[in-house]
């Protein structure tokens, strides 16, 4: 881009402006010290361009110029009309999951919840969903510890954070992923979602598989990975859009101490606490590597 005069005034700098641009040069106006400089962008429109400035600089009332700038502000908007027409037509991906304000994979993953829940009923016995257990010790692959993943269902590592136990436990679990899971995927993308999720499910299941044994079920040991993780991504690093108000965090953390007094009844604790450990750490790694490094 390369300067090639001032002119004196704003509206004059405006109209010859608009006239380059009728002539399809391409240019930029702007005020400095000494004027409103006059850029044309291409280095084979320079010569044209200062033709064009020294014919308006003779004569700048010439109805031409006004004319033709004023034509090339037409051609403009009905361009920007045009593209705001066709970018309302367009549905695509993302502008869809924005206008949600939900992630692709929060919300399957809250459908997958959801229909399972519907499949195996609330309040399940083990028998309804030990197809999903980390492991079913009533089969000849499941005796031993974790039989079955070891026989090669390795999925079984994941599959328990599907299964929940009444409809509260259902509501709350689905609440705190939806607005956990799209704030880490909206921000840092599906695929961070997808390893943090099952990294979680399995540290947070093998956790309450070792400390109580395969009958458990439900999202919360990810809950508390994701919490943990935002919590304290947001304090290490205030500018990654990731950050948890005080009322959520005395939230979590009430419910969490409550979970482990035993008066809520059964609740996966080691999955609660596996999870929440894993999430921190994973938060807290800027603040370890200006640490250690």
């Amino acid at each position: 881009m390369r300067l090639i005069g001032h002119l004196k005034n704003e509206d004059s700098a405006r109209t010859f402006s608009g006239y380059l641009a009728a002539l399809d040069i391409r240019n930029l106006v702007e005020l400095d010290g000494e004027g409103w400089a006059v850029w044309i962008h291409s280095e084979d429109q320079i010569a044209a361009g200062q033709q064009a400035l020294a014919s308006y600089s003779q004569n700048p009332s010439d109805t031409k110029y006004r004319a033709a700038s004023e034509a090339a502000e037409n051609i403009e908007r009905q361009r920007l009309r045009k593209e705001a027409k066709a970018a309302k037509r367009i549905h695509d991906r993302d502008r869809i999951w924005a206008k949600s304000n939900m992630a692709p994979l929060t919300l399957s993953l809250i459908g997958v919840c959801v229909l399972v829940t519907l499949i195996i009923g609330f309040s399940p016995t083990f028998f309804d969903y030990r197809w999903l257990a980390i492991d079913d010790p009533t089969t000849p692959a499941g005796y031993g510890i974790l039989g079955q993943v070891r026989a090669g269902q390795v999925w079984r590592l994941i599959t328990p954070i599907f299964v929940h136990m009444s409809p509260l436990h259902l509501i709350f679990n689905m609440f705190c992923l939806r607005d956990f899971g799209s704030m880490i995927e909206l921000r840092k993308g599906t695929p961070k979602l997808a390893q943090m999720v099952l990294v979680l499910a399995v540290v947070s299941d093998l956790g309450q598989y070792f400390w109580d044994g395969p009958a458990f079920g439900g999202m919360s040991g990810v809950i508390y990975g994701l919490f943990g993780y935002i919590w304290l991504r947001g304090q290490c690093e205030p500018g990654s859009g990731l950050g948890m108000s005080t009322t959520t965090v005395w939230i979590l953390m009430g419910w969490y101490v409550g979970c482990l007094t035993g008066l809520l009844g059964p609740v996966a604790n080691a999955a609660h606490s596996c999870g929440l450990a894993a999430g921190a750490l994973w938060g807290a790694a800027p603040m370890a590597r200006r640490f250690f490094g």
